[in-house]
């Protein structure tokens, strides 16, 4: 009797929770042996330490520049310390996610230390998460490392606390991308070198090829519009001088072509350059003037081509309009709607870009998961098993 009790004690399904507690306690097992591998090298130490130098050296050059040898003062140089900062931490981390990530499993598999892994009762998707988080922990060190120019950087900056923390948070998203693009071509070259060849042009890709495509491309997207455009005509033989005359304005058809960005803008998406000024850069709110930094003008261009060109010209009206009775200059409304027409989606992007890298990094997990499969089966000519 007692011996039945106790046997359907044993038998008593494993409650659900616990089951995914298991399951990421040994991701969490196999991260950790990541970071003690990383950790074991001085050249992570190194490396580290050269970041935070030249990450020095920006910040502090930018300032002897700005301040000492020009003539900005400190709050123009202090609120543009935040993109001076998320500028370099990006360009860090797009050389050392892809690297870093490029040979967490074909270098193991020529160190001869994947098969013991694999050896354990772990699954192919606990190994290939536990590689990815391993990676990115890595990257997320270098964010460490900068945490205080950061802060400083959000605090000085005109965006406010919200605004910055979240384009620190993008920033990091997009080194889970990578590392994940890198886990992917691991698993599928045998040579480290061949991985981190390939994960580098494919992350220099979306950073450098795909506006150089959107370039070539723009030339294509070009269309004729009939629009009502001022034509102004002067008197060369009146008795008043060139500037003093008012001239003669009648409104007339033409034809103008425009470039319709619009059909072609989602090439630009997935830049990173231009994902993380579009979360930061946001229209005027609150009496917060955010125009005089230096991610506003990118956020401006991004939302130009997002929306496309603004058909319309401007009319007789509009130039009557520019001068007031007491002589100050205004702009006119065409000017005005033309603004904001391409300001419109300041703030609209970042997430499409973002979903885009996320995509890419979770194809990366998923054929890293994939390859990791226990028994393997058929593998690539030149890729061992131990």
């Amino acid at each position: 009797m007692t011996s039945t009790v106790h046997d359907s004690v044993d038998n008593q399904p494993t409650p659900r929770g616990q089951k995914l507690r298991g399951w990421w306690s040994i991701v969490g097992v196999l991260v950790g042996l990541e970071l003690r591998q990383r950790l074991r090298t001085t050249r992570w130490k190194i490396t580290l330490a050269i970041a935070f130098v030249v990450l020095s050296l920006f910040v502090f050059g930018s300032m002897y520049l700005t301040m000492i040898a020009g003539s900005a003062s400190y709050r123009d140089w202090s609120q543009n310390l935040y993109s001076i900062v998320i500028a370099v931490e990006l360009f860090f981390g797009i050389v050392l996610a892809p690297t870093l990530s490029a040979t967490a499993i074909n270098g193991d598999r020529k160190d001869a230390t994947l098969a013991v892994v694999q050896a354990t009762p772990i699954s192919h998707w606990q190994l290939a998460i536990g590689k990815l988080v391993g990676n990115w922990v890595s990257c997320l060190v270098l964010v460490l490392a900068g945490s205080p120019y950061l802060i400083w950087g959000i605090i000085a900056a005109p965006y406010g606390i919200g605004l910055g923390l979240l384009g620190v948070v993008v920033l990091c998203l997009l080194f889970a991308c990578y590392c994940g693009l890198g886990l992917g071509f691991s698993a599928l070259t045998a040579r480290p070198a061949g991985s981190a060849v390939l994960t580098q042009a494919t992350v220099f890709f979306l950073v450098l090829g795909l506006p150089a495509l959107f370039g070539l491309l723009y030339p294509t997207v070009a269309q004729d519009h009939r629009v009502i455009r001022a034509d102004y005509t002067y008197d060369y033989f009146a008795d008043e001088p060139m500037p003093m005359q008012e001239p003669d304005c009648q409104d007339v058809e033409e034809t103008e072509r425009f470039i319709h960005t619009e059909r072609i803008w989602w090439l630009l998406a997935p830049n990173p350059f231009l994902i993380l000024p579009d979360v930061v850069a946001q229209r005027d709110t609150e009496g917060v003037d955010t125009w005089d930094t230096a991610m506003a003008p990118i956020a401006a261009s991004l939302s130009a081509a997002r929306v496309g060109p603004y058909v319309d010209a401007p009319t007789c009206s509009d130039g009557r309009n520019f001068y007031s009775s007491d002589g100050t200059s205004h702009r006119s409304e065409f000017y005005e709607a033309k603004d904001a027409h391409e300001t419109a989606r300041i703030g609209d992007s970042w997430y499409v870009g973002l979903l885009v890298n996320l995509i890419f990094g979770g194809i990366g997990l998923v054929i890293a998961a994939r390859r990791l499969r226990v028994p393997a089966g058929k593998l690539p000519k030149g890729v061992r098993i131990a």
